[in-house]
């Protein structure tokens, strides 16, 4: 087991810059990053301190993915102070980068070095914290408030209500600070008595002088919520120097504060990844260099680790759990029938190929019950990890959480199991692409069009979300006349519009929930002479071709071999003992004549 994890770790390192975990996806053959400056391929890293576990982390991970990639990676250390930060920046600015990744010291202040940097054609991927007022190419960070928010729930259901506690804020302007006081207020104001809250700038010397005067002034305080690890083990310090028992919580997860949780000086914090946090950034760098596109934000989950919980999440996030299984992957597709779904699985294979991992696909061709046997065979041949694309939404949950039992990780792709935490979830934002493509219905051809809908497989999430997104649109400035499954299928497509002209000539518009039903409904449209704009969802080879020439009018654009990509990509990661997010989202673009080139 040992020896294929290292293996698979050579791999990964080897491939990584086709990695597509991160990002910016935005599907339409206009692709940002190409109108970007690329210059000489390298990469610039402005953090806002090395004074501070979290961030030295931070940076390794970052240094980590530059050595695996073979990239140039300068980093400046801003000492938490912004204008050295703001120098720092410009001085990067002027060693001709490509990519800037910025940790800001305040998210005000860095905002008009940042807008220079994309002023000069630099792309920018802000980390932990973001830039104010700036559009930046990515955002990696923790959900701060939930974060938050969970700390100090962990009080209350500690300690319980209206007990006395202060707050420890980070630096003023940063957004890290901001958003974890927003969570902490955001419990504490209900539920707590707040009865001291002061700045202590992230630093624990400063977190224990300010925690010294809060006892001063506050000797009855019960509780604190230190918005960082270095602010809660000073303050920890001044409360044993003061000889007092008072619960502390922090936020980062260091190994110091780790180790003061088991040790019983700290009661909890909240855990994010720093490390990975820095390695994904400059993996993401690396693929808008190489001219891919990547997602607008990636978020981190966060975790409260208390005393009960803290050896079992120190062991994951150092990736020494055993891994069940042989080390293979299985993918379970609902259907090869489909464009979409081929070029999902490619994708998939490719990734396989590229990381020398084995990949097993199987076929359920619409069939759920099949599907369910799928699965089944899969956990017989003890894989490690199952993909899966649901025929049925609801119908799988019962199989994959029989593998999730069997201690075999689970990735959904495209389509989510409903009732079933699976490990990642990767697909398209199918309510906000159905919304794009019926507010095209609405701009071309005005409110009260009579417009008709072929619904995708009842009970697959992709129908359910492009339904609640053509609806939510359509209700209120079209005409709805007609609404019917068509599953997805292009003959069936074709069918379902042929009985829906008879029954209702005068329909002007169509939205298929995806491109092959799409086709069918042009088919149909064309054999009765009719001149009706059609929209899809999908952006296959055929849907462009019909845009092109007239016969359909735009389709919502996704990346399914890049869908399939990641997902093995991903699965490898677990394989190894990585974290990887919960959710990956895909963005979508809607394609018409004028950008279907």
């Amino acid at each position: 087991m040992k020896k294929l994890k290292k293996i698979l770790a050579l791999a990964v390192a080897l491939v990584m810059m086709f990695s597509l975990t991160a990002c910016r996806i935005t599907i339409d053959g206009e692709n940002n990053s190409q109108k970007k400056k690329v210059t000489d391929g390298s990469i610039g890293l402005s953090v806002s301190t090395q004074n501070n576990p979290f961030f030295v982390s931070l940076v390794d991970g970052a240094e980590k993915a530059a050595r695996d990639l073979g990239v140039e990676l300068s980093v400046a250390d801003a000492g938490d102070d912004v204008t050295k930060q703001v120098a720092d920046i410009e001085d990067l600015i002027a060693k001709d980068i490509s990519v800037l990744i910025v940790n800001p010291v305040d998210s005000d202040a860095v905002a008009g070095a940042v807008q220079s940097a994309i002023d000069q054609g630099i792309m920018v991927i802000s980390v932990d914290r973001v830039v104010n007022g700036v559009t930046v190419d990515c955002e990696i960070a923790s959900d701060n408030v939930a974060g938050a928010e969970l700390a100090t729930q962990y009080i209350v259901d500690t300690l319980g209500e209206n007990i006395k506690v202060a707050e420890l804020q980070g630096t003023s302007g940063a957004s890290a600070a901001i958003d974890r006081g927003t969570g902490f207020h955001n419990v504490a104001d209900a539920k707590l008595e707040v009865v001291a809250s002061q700045v202590a700038d992230f630093d624990r010397t400063k977190g224990m002088s300010v925690m010294e005067n809060m006892l001063q002034a506050n000797p009855d305080i019960q509780a604190v919520f230190a918005a960082n690890d270095e602010m809660a083990l000073g303050a920890v310090e001044a409360i044993s120097g003061a000889g007092k028992d008072i619960l502390v919580v922090g936020f980062d997860a260091t190994d110091d504060a780790l180790a003061a949780i088991r040790d019983g000086r700290m009661g909890a914090t909240i855990a994010q990844q720093p490390e990975l946090i820095g390695y994904t950034a400059v993996e993401n760098a690396v693929n808008m260099i190489e001219g891919k596109e990547v997602p607008a934000s990636i978020p981190v989950e966060v975790t409260l680790v208390t005393a009960e919980n803290v050896d079992t999440y120190a062991a994951a996030s150092a990736g020494s759990g055993e891994i069940v299984g042989n080390g293979s992957i299985g993918l379970s597709v609902s259907t090869q029938n489909n464009p979409f779904f081929v070029t999902l699985a490619e994708g998939a294979q490719k990734a396989a190929d590229d990381l020398g991992v084995s990949l097993t696909i199987v076929d359920a061709g619409d069939d759920v019950t099949k599907q369910v046997a799928d699965i089944e065979d899969l956990i017989a041949k003890d894989i490690s990890v199952l993909i899966v694309n649901p025929v049925d939404s609801d119908a799988v949950a019962g199989a994959v959480q029989s593998a999730i039992d069997q201690g075999i990780k689970v990735i959904s792709v495209d389509r989510v199991v409903n009732g079933v935490t699976v490990d990642c979830e990767i697909a398209s934002d199918n309510v906000l692409g159905a919304e794009l493509a019926t507010q095209y219905i609405v701009d071309t051809l005005g409110e009260g069009t009579k417009v008709a809908e072929l619904q995708g497989t009842s009970g697959a999430s992709a129908a359910i979300d492009r339904g609640t997104g053509f609806h939510n649109i359509a209700d209120a400035k079209l005409t709805v006349l007609a609404s019917q499954v068509a599953n997805f299928d292009r003959t069936e497509g074709m069918t379902v519009m042929e009985n829906m002209l008879q029954a209702n000539p005068d329909i002007q518009a169509v939205f298929a929930a995806n491109d092959e039903m799409a086709l069918g409904a042009v088919e149909a449209i064309t054999g009765a002479g009719k001149d009706i704009l059609v929209v899809g969802f999908d952006a296959t080879d055929d849907a462009i071709a019909a845009i092109k020439e007239g016969r359909m009018a735009a389709t919502i654009a996704q990346q399914p071999d890049l869908i399939g990509y990641t997902a093995v990509e991903n699965a490898v990661k677990l394989i190894n003992g990585e974290s990887i997010p919960s959710s990956i989202p895909v963005e979508v673009t809607l394609i018409t004549i004028e950008n279907a080139e």
